[in-house]
């Protein structure tokens, strides 16, 4: 038992004894405001706090200071306010490494151990030497501006690609130090986010799938033959390198005809640093939606049986891709290293610096071209996001030929029946209808004609067909004239 504490105007402080330690300590206490309850419904009926016997002034000046906070009506229950002043006391470098370690997806399943060390990588090289050291609450818009100042990205787009993957890492690591509660009443480390600027996605307009039959079948030439096949299963059967990988002999169904046979993709092949050494593991796909039966073409067939028959063991769980000398599963830096040998064989997608992955996306783009069904293309490349399946189409030079033509075919039509309506017809009626099928022809047409072929008719008689367009076709095309006149 406690001896009876002195009375006080405020709080009290009784001094008790720990039961398992039989130490003495002062117990200093009070009852929160009436009105807190309002906004912190689980605050307990005291507040208390134990200060070592001898140290009664410091436990005074505890009671002080959360009476006159009362008073003043600004008080905060303890928890609260030491979590408002983490920020102060929490560098960067700690939160965004803390974030990483326990990093988990959107299902609530741990982030892999690639995702992870990537994190890692994005952290030491680009993010800690600028803010590392800076308190969470001392970043402002103006060092995440000077963070990407220090990224820089050349003429080419060289380092775009990589800005933007920090630039997602440190976004998300503010985005969490504001939203994620620190305790019951909901109190957040940061009030508000300094990531202000947005870091672009890198524009891929680059010709990812326009890769004929012809280079593919070069490069599959060029490169070494135990690692040939990885060409095909990527440029044509759309698979992520790293599912290519971890395909073993059971995977390969060949119809007994040689006609085709289908391809189970279940597993993916990932290098990860253990001990400071790389190392290949075989885990699950990107995503579950990427496990997958695909079939396949007959013209690989005669490929994929001389590959089996060379290079890979008579069982089931052998593996399709080994290492030359160890016959072990093979390290993904050994097959890029013969790519990048195997691309200069096609000087322009060695020009391009095409990527082995890039592959995939003309793999994509092919299956794309025969099919109407985004679901089709979906179920291939195995995604389960419609903005994903559309990121890997892309347009070939021929089809940009076919819309030109397309449009030229447009153009031409619209200005013989221009011609039509431009004869000086004196019937106001005829006239009239003329202008009105002329209209309807150029609310039917691509933009960029339509506004080709307004050009060149008197300014009544344009604005005469653009008075009877649809209101969003109206729009669309002052836009367009508006913009033009001023450009």
């Amino acid at each position: 038992m406690g001896r009876r504490a002195k009375r006080r105007r405020f709080g009290s402080m009784p001094v008790r004894t720990d039961r398992k330690s039989g130490r003495r300590y002062i117990e200093a206490r009070y009852q929160p405001p009436v009105e807190a309850y309002s906004r912190w419904p689980s605050l307990p009926k005291r507040i208390s706090r134990r200060f070592p016997l001898g140290f009664e002034t410091e436990a005074e000046k505890w009671l002080n200071d959360a009476e006159t906070s009362i008073r003043m009506g600004i008080w905060e229950p303890p928890e609260a306010a030491e979590n408002a002043h983490r920020a102060d006391s929490t560098t960067f470098g700690e939160y965004a490494t803390d974030f990483v370690r326990n990093r988990r997806k959107a299902n609530g399943e741990p982030i892999a151990v690639t995702t992870r060390q990537k994190y890692e990588q994005y952290l030491r090289d680009y993010l800690l030497p600028v803010l590392g050291n800076m308190p969470m609450a001392a970043v402002t818009p103006r060092d995440i501006q000077r963070w990407a100042d220090s990224m820089k990205v050349g003429k080419a787009g060289e380092g775009a690609s990589i800005k933007r993957h920090a630039w997602e890492l440190l976004n998300a690591i503010f985005r969490q130090a504001c939203s994620q509660p620190l305790d019951d009443e909901g109190t957040t480390l940061l009030s508000s986010n300094p990531v202000l600027l947005h870091v672009d996605r890198p524009r891929s307009d680059r010709a990812y799938g326009d890769v004929s039959m012809e280079e593919l079948n070069t490069l599959y030439e060029a490169m070494p033959g135990r690692f040939a096949l990885v060409i095909y299963l990527v440029g044509v059967l759309s698979l992520r390198p790293g599912e290519a990988y971890a395909l073993q002999r059971r995977d390969v169904n060949l119809a007994d005809d040689d006609n085709g046979g289908r391809l189970h993709v279940g597993k993916s092949a990932k290098g990860v640093m253990r001990n400071g050494h790389k190392v290949m593991t075989v885990g699950s796909t990107k995503t579950p939606g990427s496990i997958r039966d695909l079939d396949i073409p007959a013209f690989m067939v005669p490929a994929i049986r001389r590959h089996l028959d060379l290079y890979v063991d008579d069982r089931p769980d052998g593996w399709l891709f080994t290492g030359e000398r160890s016959h072990t599963l093979v390290f993904d830096q050994s097959v890029r290293n013969a790519w990048y040998r195997a691309r200069r064989a096609v000087p322009r997608l060695e020009e391009r610096r095409l990527r082995l992955y890039d592959l995939r996306h003309r793999a994509l783009t092919e299956v794309a071209k025969h099919t109407n069904s985004l679901k089709a293309v979906m179920a291939q490349g195995g995604h389960t996001q419609v903005n994903t399946a559309m990121h890997y189409q892309h347009v070939t030079e021929s089809e940009r030929e076919k819309i030109l033509a397309g449009m030229e075919a447009d153009g031409e039509a619209a200005m013989e029946h221009m011609g039509t309506v431009q004869e000086g017809h004196t019937d106001t009626a005829k006239d009239g209808d003329l202008l009105e099928a002329l209209a309807q022809t150029l609310e039917n047409m691509a933009p960029d004609v339509r506004v080709a072929v307004l050009r060149n008719l008197s300014l009544s008689k344009c604005s005469a067909i653009i008075s009877m367009f649809s209101p969003d076709i109206q729009t669309e095309t002052m836009t367009r004239l508006l913009k033009e006149a001023t450009s």
